[in-house]
């Protein structure tokens, strides 16, 4: 199964996320601070990552930038208009429901193991 990090500051978010996935098989590790879960990602690269657009202190563009290459990086937002330069594996919509997240980790978990 996949490994996956999401990171959002705020932490009833990542609450509920650990609560979808966990009686899966997923690995499933949370983060609320930028740096935590980038310098994690460095050490420990995961199958996919969710990262919220607008965190404490930098956009998820660029925490996805700093990230090693191979992960699955999933964008969720509750913003209409983002601008960057980097291509997400895919978008959520915030408010989100629990089936797109499920969705998307098992669609972008077997395309990893595909590989």
């Amino acid at each position: 199964m996949a490994n996956i990090v999401y990171l959002d500051d705020e932490k009833c978010l990542t609450d509920i996320f650990e609560l979808v996935f966990e009686d899966s098989a997923h690995t499933i590790i949370t983060f609320n601070h930028e740096n935590d879960a980038i310098k994690h990602c460095q050490q420990s690269p995961p199958d996919i990552f969710f990262v919220d657009y607008r965190l404490e202190s930098m956009l998820g563009d660029a925490v996805a930038h700093q990230l090693p290459h191979g992960i699955a990086v999933v964008l969720v937002t509750g913003d209409l208009k983002i601008e960057s330069d980097f291509i997400f594996s895919h978008i959520i919509n915030k408010p989100f429901k629990l089936d797109e997240l499920v969705n998307v980790v098992e669609k972008l978990g077997a395309n990893k193991h595909e590989n």
